[in-house]
Order: C-alpha cells, then structure tokens, then sequence
C-alpha cells in the first residue's frame, strides 16, 4: 500500500513540475517581449528632442552667417540697388562654400514687400512674392525667425529669416535655408532606428509640374506619398499609416521591427502627414528566443533529473528517505544564510562602482548594469569599451573633450578640485543624472572608480539659483540679477547698443486701493506674462520696485527702440485684467553710451518716463 501510494503521488508530481516549467518559459517569453517594446515606445519623443535640438543648432549657426552677409559692405549696397547680377557675382561663393561645407540649400534675397529679387541657389527665379510662415513671422515680428517648413518643392526644410535693417531702416530679409535630410540620417544612425517621412496627399495637390513627376517615383499608399526614407519601405506600410499596426513588431527583410509613429507637422501646425519609425529588435528577440530555448532545455533536465531521483528515491526505505531530506534541509539552510550575506553585500553597494585600467572597463557592479539597462559586461562592451564614452558632452560637467591630450579621463579627474569632479550620465530611458566622481589607485594601472548619484542635490541647486535672481511675486528677474550681470549684459550688447526702459503702471495705487493688494499682485503677475510675450528671448525683463519695471534690449537706433516699445504698450493696453478690466502703462527710454555709467542711463530713462507721465500717461518717451 505505501508503495502503491507513492507512485500515485509522483504522477502529480510528473504534472506540477511540467505545468510550472511551461509557465515559466510563457512568463519569461511574455516579460521580455513586454521590455522590448517598452524600451523602443519613447523613440518618438526622443525622435522630436534631438530633433528639436538639431534644429535649434542648426538655426543659430545660419543665423551667424545671415549677420556675416547682412554686415557685407558691397552687399549691402548691391542689394539696396536691386542689382541682382553684381549681388550674385558677390554672393555666388560665399553660396557655393556654405552648400558644401554645411549643405545650405537655399538662399533669398528678399525686398520689404516679400518679392524676391535674387535666389542664389536658383538664379533664373525672382520678382514672386514669399508666402511662407517663417517669412510672415519675421515680418510680423522684426526680428529673426525659423522653423521647419514645406516650401514649394515639398521638400522638408529649415528656413531661417531675418530683417535687414541699414541705419535702423529696413532695406528688407535675408532667408538661409537647408533641407533636413542629412539631419534625419543622423539621428536615425543615433537612435539605430529606420525613420520615414509619409506626407498626406493632398499637400501635393498645388505643387509644380516638376514635382507631380518626381512623385510618381515615389512609393505611396491610399493617402500618403513616402517623401524621405533612410530604409527600403516594407509592404505592411499601409497598414501602418492606417493605424491597424502601431506599437507592434512586423516582420520585413528577415529582420523583426518595432513600428512606432508621431505626428509630422510644420511650423505652420499644419497636419502634414507621420514620422514613421522602424526599431530593429531582431537581435533582442533572438536573444530572447534563445534564452527561452536555454531556459527550456535547463528545465527539462532539472525536470528529468528531479523526477527520476524522485523516483529512485519513492523505492528506498522511508528511513533513508527521511536521513536524506534532512541532509539535503541543512544544506539548503546553510546554502540560503550564504546566499543572503551575499547579497547583503552586494545590496551595500548603492552607488555605481567599476574597475578600470583607464581605458577599458574591467568590472561593474550590478547599479551599473541596471542604471545602463544592461545584462552584463559583456553586452557593454558590443557599444563601448570605457564608462567615460557615456559622460554627457556638456560644459556644465566634465566630459571626454576636458581631457588633455597628454591624459588620461581618470587621471585628469583625480587632479581636479571635488566641485569639478561632476558628469553626467544617461540611463536607459534616456534620464540625465549627475555624479560625483571619486577614483583611487588599488594597484598599479588599475582603479577603482565610484560614482555617487546627486542629481537630486544639483537639481536642488539650480532652484536655489532661480529664486536668487527672479522675483518671488511676478517671477520677473530681480535688482539682485541686474547687479550681478549688467555689465555682462552690455558686452553681449556689442556690437550693436544697449536699450533702457523704464515701465511704470499708471495709476497702480488706485487698483490697489479700490480692488486690494491680492488684485493689485494678480495684476502685476498678468503684466509680467504680457510683457515677457512681448519681447525677445534675448530681452531682460527686470522688476525694478513696486510697480516699476526695466527691460533691457540690444537694439541699433532709437527708432528701433521706439517701435519695440510702442509694441509692448499695445499689447498691455489690450490686456483684459479680471476686475480691473484695463491697466495702462507708461514708458521711458533711452540707449546706453559706453562714457557713461549705467546708473546715469537709468536716471535719464526715469526722466524720460517722468515726462511720459507728465503728458498724460499711457505713452513712451524716448531720450
């Protein structure tokens, strides 16, 4: 009978030990697909990030060559005089250079009243009238403006435009421009993702001649042609741009990809069409297949050795079976306390730590692998050799570019002070964070190197900061501000001149007196907003006292100033105050001069405002 019963309890056994298997190779195949995708779902938004940041670059350095050409002399003159061959035979170089060395594809020429008189990249073309959105921004705004845009050619394009003023007259706009595909290749390499551009239909609808054909080489779905791609085009493309495949894998050239998309829009927020992204995760779902596969194989022989040892064991005397379980219970005791010293042990070590002979990392603890999103060191060392590749390329911090040639990373940071001693690192989400680095010598060419996460300390820091120099009310900069950089301030003005103007609101006290401070104080945060979306990026707004405020601008003439002004008091005019309903606003202003200190500029400001005053409120005075 105690036999028989044995036998019938190792068939339950032969099941639970099958059903358990099978569930864990279904839970392991299930949370590693689940990683996959989670970690390629947010290639969108890093997409537009770098994207953006690209942008934001590239804008500023064709915004350095427009002021190179803008300060030409013989340009100048040239384009005043609408003389468009001499202005090509002088431009027509500088063109050609700025093509090759930083593909610049466009560039106009363009009168006050938007016709163009010369395209140095297409001179044949002149005399029609700009349209575009970047162009109407700087026109409506007088100042520099940019953006990504589909020109006439439906061709992606940076556009950068800005105002040509000659002795504060406007003789008209210079527009620089390029054409982004270089930038997608690049990001696409960085992201390890295949980036497509699927444009709506109907924005060819309009477009010339020479166009409609190019796009019949183009392959297109039901609504879309593909415009840009960095990859062959797979066949379920359709279905993605119909919303039947998105955050899914297909399977296209022998590979598997993860589909993801955003919206792809201009500067205009015009809908235009998709960012289409494909990630290969063909080799984590072969390592994913395999692992399941070694997986398997080591639970069908634990499986196998368990169930015939069961079995061997069921036949032995129940003495020998209980002698055994209570070995094998003390040595899974004893097996289980060393296991959890040493765990312990690794579970002190909080911060990142690693071996390194200064060029190649020899060992990392286990906060390193999870901080990079990584296995082990082995899957490091497929994209790096050093923990210094991953150091963010940022002045604020120390990087690889702060090294001399002479040095080494570890090194050059062990000679550096403790507050110098900071880099910052991305984790697998693509999350900066801060480290304190620490570095010793333990033997020879070798360190040990530890990296303290402070992000929270220096995030810290940076609002200590901001409260320091803005106010705490309006959130405006400060006197504190104003002290500690005017004089920064006014050599970043050169070469052109510093404009001072003093704000005051007209009648402050009376609201204050018939509505209360707190409506007093929403009024004066109200301000603050419409003022700071009045001016430049570049402008300084300062709450100089009370109700007084100073903005500070670089400006090239009193005109100039004026007309900046005369905006801003508009727009505070037509500002709709809860309760008050309207509040104006006087103004007083002049130009720095370099004889002068700047607390005599002020004073000649607030006499300037006074007489503003004096005149009846509601007005600008410049001096």
């Amino acid at each position: 009978m105690s036999h028989i019963y044995r036998l019938n309890l190792y068939i339950p056994i032969i099941l639970a030990v099958f059903i358990m298997s099978l569930f864990t190779v279904f839970a392991i195949i299930y949370a590693q697909e689940n990683s996959i995708h989670e970690s390629k779902k947010n290639t969108p938004a890093l997409f537009t990030k770098y994207l953006n940041e690209k942008v934001d670059s590239e804008a500023a350095v064709l915004g350095e060559y427009i002021d190179f050409i803008q300060n030409m002399k013989n340009v100048t003159e040239q384009f005043k005089a609408s003389n468009k061959q001499e202005l090509n035979n002088s431009i027509k170089e500088i063109y050609d250079r700025l093509n090759k060395n930083i593909n610049l594809t466009h560039m106009y020429f363009i009168k006050p009243d938007g016709t163009v008189l010369l395209r140095t990249h297409d001179y044949e073309k002149d005399s029609d009238i700009v349209e575009r959105t970047t162009f109407k921004k700087a026109q409506e705004l007088q100042s520099i403006y940019y953006g990504l845009e589909f020109g006439l050619k439906k061709n992606y394009t940076l556009r950068v435009v800005k105002p040509w003023y000659v002795d504060g007259k406007l003789i008209g706009y210079l527009e620089l421009g390029k054409e982004i595909d270089k930038v997608i290749d690049d990001i696409s390499g960085f992201l390890e993702t295949h980036i497509y551009l699927a444009v709506k239909k109907e924005i060819y609808k309009d477009a010339p001649t020479f166009v409609q054909e190019e796009l019949k080489q183009k392959v297109e779905t039901a609504n879309h042609y593909i415009s840009y791609s960095t990859f062959d085009i797979p066949h379920q493309m359709k279905s993605i741009l119909t919303n039947d495949i998105n955050l899914n894998d297909i399977e296209f050239k022998k590979n598997t990809y993860f589909v993801s998309k955003s919206m792809l829009s201009d500067v205009s927020s015009k809908d235009i069409g998709y960012f289409v992204f494909l990630s290969d995760v063909s080799l984590e779902h072969t390592l994913m297949h395999y692992s399941a596969k070694i997986v398997v194989i080591i639970l069908t022989i634990i499986s196998s050795a368990l169930i015939i040892g069961a079995y061997i064991l069921i036949q032995k005397k129940e003495r020998s079976i209980y002698l055994l379980t209570s070995e094998l219970n003390g040595q899974k005791e004893e097996l289980s306390h060393f296991n959890v010293k040493l765990q312990k042990l690794f579970d002190l070590q909080k911060n990142i730590v690693i071996i390194t002979d200064k060029k190649k990392l020899i060992m990392a603890n286990q906060t390193m692998y999870e901080f990079f999103g990584l296995d082990d060191i082995e899957s490091f060392f497929k994209h790096h050799n050093c923990i210094c590749e991953k150091f963010v390329n940022d002045d604020e911090f120390f990087h690889l570019g702060k090294v001399p040639k002479d040095q080494n990373w570890v090194k050059a940071i062990i000679n550096l002070s403790g507050d110098k001693r900071i880099v910052s690192m991305l984790d697998y989400n693509m999350t900066p964070h801060t480290f304190s680095v620490s570095a010793n010598e333990f033997e020879e060419g070798s360190y040990i190197v530890s990296f303290t996460d402070i992000s929270y300390t220096m995030m810290e820091h940076k609002k200590l900061q901001l409260k320091l120099t803005h106010d705490k009310l309006t959130n405006a900069l400060n006197r504190e501000f104003f002290d500690n950089n005017i004089n920064l301030i006014i050599e970043e003005t050169k070469p052109h001149r510093l404009g001072v103007i003093i704000c005051d609101i007209d009648y402050f006290k009376n609201v204050n007196d018939t509505y209360g401070h707190n409506r007093g104080d929403i009024v004066l945060k109200i301000l603050v907003n419409t003022i700071n979306e009045s001016i430049r990026q570049e402008d300084y707004l300062i709450r100089w006292g009370g109700e007084e405020f100073i903005i500070l601008m670089k400006i090239d003439t009193l005109n100039s100033i004026e007309k900046r002004v005369e905006y801003i008091r508009k727009q505070i005019e037509k500002q709709y105050f809860e309760e008050v309903t309207n509040v104006t606003a006087s103004f007083g202003g002049t130009i720095y001069k370099e004889d002068e200190t700047i607390t005599q500029c002020i004073e000649r400001a607030d006499k300037a405002l006074y007489t503003a005053k004096e005149n009846g409120r509601n007005q600008i005075k410049i001096v």
